[in-house]
């Protein structure tokens, strides 16, 4: 099977997609502030992607795709879903000719509202076990996936009356989270840690605020206490509930972050050492060329010329 390469090197922002495709034949089947739901392939071909800053969930309807995701190679055929949380960079993306698939993109303020309960089982797989591909089963949960997206495309049809258009967005919004709630079944099914059906506490919630605070903070790298300032809380407190729901400490979640971030800069843009320094929250560029060096085992520049 024959594969294009995508020229694919910016970050997927759901602000800065919205902007760019309201007026354009581009079209996704719904975009707000929160949510995109796409399944055009011309919307690939638009420079959006290397560093993914929404929750993506891409099911391929036919096909192949290869890429590499924070310089793990992958391959996604027909009947997989690909899953894809903020902060990860895809690079070398390409496609067969024949490539379909259907994508979710939400913010992850809108995804802690539709899954609530079910969001520790999103960050277990999506952040600790980082499980990216989903493979169909005959599993209840994979068909009903699989007969709710025609729905949603239904409900997604343009409607004149805007009382009409105001139920089908919530009805769509109704699947939307039923869908969701399908994926979390899937991916229980696909990971390999036995999870049971969470109960929602304190500390789980105060855990899903610091991702999120995290994933949304332009300088990641910052002290543990400055996050904790953020979310009222100590820092011991923050680090324990991070062990608790995560096996990872405050300031490991920071680091891959951060780490990420860095990567990203350097392969993907012509920032400065020190624009890119200041960008992350460094003081200066010797500490960040420290840190680059402890956590990359090489030098900015050596990293970028790789």
């Amino acid at each position: 099977m024959t594969l294009q390469e995508l020229q694919v090197n910016a970050p997927i922002d759901l602000k800065n997609f919205i902007e760019d495709t309201r007026d354009t034949k581009l079209g996704p089947l719904y975009l707000d502030e929160d949510i995109i739901v796409v399944d055009n392939i011309k919307l690939l071909e638009a420079p959006y992607a290397t560093q993914i800053k929404t929750n993506i969930i891409a099911y391929c309807k036919n096909g192949k795709m290869t890429a590499d995701c924070n310089s793990e190679p992958i391959a996604i055929h027909a009947g997989q879903a690909f899953i894809c949380p903020p902060g990860v960079s895809l690079r070398n993306v390409m496609i067969s000719t024949d490539f379909e698939y259907q994508a979710i993109g939400l913010t992850t303020q809108a995804l802690q509202l539709y899954l609530r309960e079910y969001m520790s089982i999103w960050n277990q797989f999506a952040y600790i076990e980082k499980l990216r591909i989903l493979d169909k089963n005959d599993d209840v949960s994979t068909q009903f996936y699989d007969l709710i997206y025609p729905l949603i495309k239904l409900v997604l049809q343009p409607q004149d009356d805007p009382e009409s258009k105001r139920y089908c967005i919530d009805i769509f919004k109704s699947l939307l989270q039923a869908a969701l709630i399908a994926v979390c079944s899937i991916l229980r099914q696909n990971g390999t840690t036995e999870i049971k059906k969470p109960k929602v506490s304190q500390n789980l919630t105060r855990f899903n605020q610091f991702l999120d605070l995290l994933q949304n903070s332009e300088k990641k790298h910052r002290t543990v206490e400055y996050y904790a300032s953020q979310l009222c809380m100590s820092p011991k407190y923050l680090t324990v509930i991070c062990k608790k729901n995560s096996q990872k400490t405050a300031n490991e979640w920071i680091t891959e972050y951060t780490v990420a971030d860095i990567i990203h800069y350097l392969q993907n843009t012509n920032m400065t050492i020190k624009e890119i320094a200041d960008k992350v929250g460094f003081p200066n560029t010797s500490f960040f060329g420290k840190y680059v060096k402890d956590h990359l085992g090489c030098t900015p520049i050596e990293y970028r010329y790789k």
